[in-house]
């Protein structure tokens, strides 16, 4: 057992089981009819319930066995399940620190929807972004299709829960105890989490998000912090979407805002002093208290 002990080998494990259990759930979902190609074009409550048991499955479980299986002991801390009032006060700081960020997401985004392939590459180019715009097509739909109260479920909650299981209690955790660096295991995680989205011209905006998730996990030192923030960043677009869809004009969710170099700059820095001052002082007061 003692081979099996190494957080390397943790990782590996994690990464089969969840491969496993995410064919698991494609499976049962062709067997019941649900994940046939045809409802790819028009989803429904039904077919976002499947990709709710998809999320559970190929997350959540695989790190909850993880736990239960190498570090039953010590599940409590391997998860960082504080739900004190200090955690709460700190969510609602990780939810005003995301909100600051959201003008240098969108200018990511942008900028990073503006990349072309050269030459030889077009086609590899046009695939990407093709799989990239039915996923999004996918989340339109079921913004249209499904009740709000549903789509906060299995849109904004569910996802916010079992990614942040899985990439920060899971691997940027068993990372951070490999590397014994915590911002080498925060860039790592956040790279793997904006790449299993699948959207190589959104990858930046995502990118900076799993950056911020890593270090609300790192100082907050509480899975709520990150849940909380993660389920915010959902949410906006299920409410939004919600709130300005009733009309016959269009919206789209993805749009972007184009606010002032200014404001975007502004909006940064404030997130950033936030984030250091608050949460760093938070971190070094947990670590004198040891």
């Amino acid at each position: 057992m003692k081979r099996f002990s190494h957080p390397f080998m943790h990782l590996l494990v994690l990464a089969l089981w969840a491969l496993a259990m995410m064919v698991v759930s494609v499976i049962a979902g062709m067997a019941l009819g649900i994940a046939d190609d045809s409802e790819f074009g028009s989803p429904n409550a039904g077919f976002l319930l499947w990709n709710v048991f998809v999320q559970l499955m190929t997350f959540a479980l695989p790190v909850l066995l993880l736990a239960r299986r190498y570090y039953r002991e010590e599940q409590r801390e391997f998860y960082r399940l504080d739900f004190g009032r200090k955690s709460w006060m700190l969510a609602g700081l990780g939810v005003v620190v995301l909100l600051l960020l959201v003008p240098l997401t969108d200018w990511l985004a942008t900028w990073n929807d503006s990349w072309h392939f050269p030459g030889a590459w077009e086609k590899l180019e046009h695939s990407l972004r093709e799989a990239g715009n039915q996923s999004q097509q996918m989340v339109e739909s079921f913004l249209k299709e499904c009740p709000p109260l549903l789509n906060l479920f299995g849109l904004a909650l569910i996802p916010a829960l079992c990614e942040e299981l899985f990439f920060r209690a899971g691997v940027q955790n068993l990372l951070q105890r490999w590397f014994k660096n915590p911002h080498a295991a925060v860039w790592v995680t956040a790279a793997l989490f904006s790449l299993a989205h699948g959207e190589l011209f959104a990858f930046l905006p995502r990118f900076l998000l799993g950056a911020l998730l890593g270090y609300l996990y790192v100082y907050g030192r509480s899975l709520l912090v990150n849940v909380l923030a993660h389920f915010a960043n959902n949410a906006i677009v299920v409410v939004t979407y919600a709130l300005m869809s009733g009309d016959s004009t269009s919206f789209d969710p993805s749009a972007p805002l184009a606010l002032s170099p200014l404001l975007t700059l502004a909006c940064t820095l404030a997130a950033v002093a936030l984030l250091v001052v608050v949460f760093g002082k938070t971190r070094n007061a947990s670590s004198s208290n040891k």
